[in-house]
């Protein structure tokens, strides 16, 4: 009896290592199976450095996804922006052309008396008085506006500011390419011909 209190059934606190079989035979399990019996056995068998790997991947695409909808925010606002600096712009531009339009009519106004003024009386001196003030009056918008006329006779000819109409023959070597008549008058807004 004493070869019986070796048995392991005489031992109830030693319990018997659990094993676990995994048949793979073809004919035991289908395909499908058997696959996905493998997947997960390779995750499982997975080292740890790949899996922080693998999560250090997903943590970077997700911030990249942020960056990029950051990204396409700020280029929105930008855009936003930018179209509303546009129609600033125009409204802005309106309004200048608005103003110069004013004073436009009001110089087609006093340009309409005299013209009025002429027939009526049929004075033509009124005629010309009439005319030489509007010419003033404008004159005068031009010069608030910054718009100056360019005297160009008896100036050498300079391309980058002259036309030519037609050019004369000369003996005189100090005429050689001088203006000896305007046709039309040029006029120079700031430094812009």
């Amino acid at each position: 009896m004493a070869n019986d209190s070796n048995r392991p059934e005489n031992h109830p606190e030693e319990e018997k290592p659990k094993i676990t079989v995994i048949d793979r035979r073809s004919s035991s399990m289908d395909e499908s199976e058997f696959e996905s019996l493998e997947v997960q056995e390779e995750e499982e068998r997975l080292p740890t450095y790949v899996e922080q790997l693998k999560k250090e991947a997903e943590e970077k695409d997700k911030r990249l996804r942020e960056y990029i909808a950051a990204y396409k925010e700020k280029t929105g606002e930008t855009d936003e922006l930018r179209a509303r600096l546009q129609r600033d712009n125009e409204n802005r531009l309106d309004q200048l052309k608005a103003n110069l339009f004013v004073r436009l009519v009001d110089i087609l106004a006093n340009l309409k008396r005299a013209s009025e003024a002429a027939q009526s009386t049929q004075d033509f001196e009124s005629l010309k008085q009439g005319i030489e003030m509007v010419i003033k009056q404008f004159t005068r918008e031009l010069k608030e506006n910054q718009v100056e006329p360019i005297s160009t006779v008896g100036e050498k000819f300079d391309p980058k500011k002259h036309e030519v109409f037609m050019m004369v023959d000369t003996n005189d070597p100090d005429q050689d390419n001088t203006i000896l008549e305007e046709l039309e008058p040029g006029y120079q807004f700031k430094e812009n011909l």
